[in-house]
């Protein structure tokens, strides 16, 4: 269930970001627990506001990495020089960026998960075994709904207003 959260913040994102593909937002948003998954017994991999910044610097950079290869080759064909300076390049890779950073956002106003799980604490400042923090929403089960599925509905309301506002000018 706290994914839905996430979710609903990639969904919003589109709204503001239409040139990023919807599948890229919403990676994005999850790829902190997606790579929790991954590296499921890998003790560095967390969900603290550490690694939350570097993966984030990460992303960032192999988003620029991305869109100067896909750029450049688009540039080569029309003749003009590819440039890693690009307006557009950065401000994608922030984006995505950013949306990674979100995933420990929304992860410190839930956490702890005591609505869920008695023994949860909130979420680590370094790695797993280190000082945690969290505003405790998850510590009821109103809270826990009220929160994702509120941000959820409040992302997909926003997505459908786009998805027919793009609808309309076409």
């Amino acid at each position: 269930m706290p994914a839905l959260a996430h979710i609903g913040i990639g969904l919003a994102t589109k709204r503001f970001t239409p040139q990023i593909p919807l599948w890229a937002l919403l990676i994005s948003t999850m790829g902190i627990d997606i790579l929790s998954f991954i590296f499921l017994f890998a003790t560095w991999i967390s969900h603290g506001l550490f690694m939350a910044v570097l993966w984030s610097i990460i992303s960032i950079l192999i988003t620029v990495f991305i869109r100067i290869r896909l750029t450049s080759k688009r540039d080569q064909d029309q003749g003009k020089n590819p440039s890693i300076w690009r307006i557009d390049t950065w401000q994608i890779s922030i984006i995505i960026g950013l949306l990674v950073f979100s995933h420990w956002v929304l992860d410190f106003i839930g956490w702890p998960m005591s609505a869920i799980n008695p023994n949860a604490t909130g979420v680590p400042l370094l790695f797993d075994d280190t000082v945690t923090i969290g505003f405790g929403v998850y510590s009821t089960w109103f809270g826990a709904l009220l929160m994702d599925i509120g941000v959820f509905l409040l992302g997909l309301v926003v997505y459908i207003h786009y998805l027919k506002k793009v609808k309309k000018i076409k």
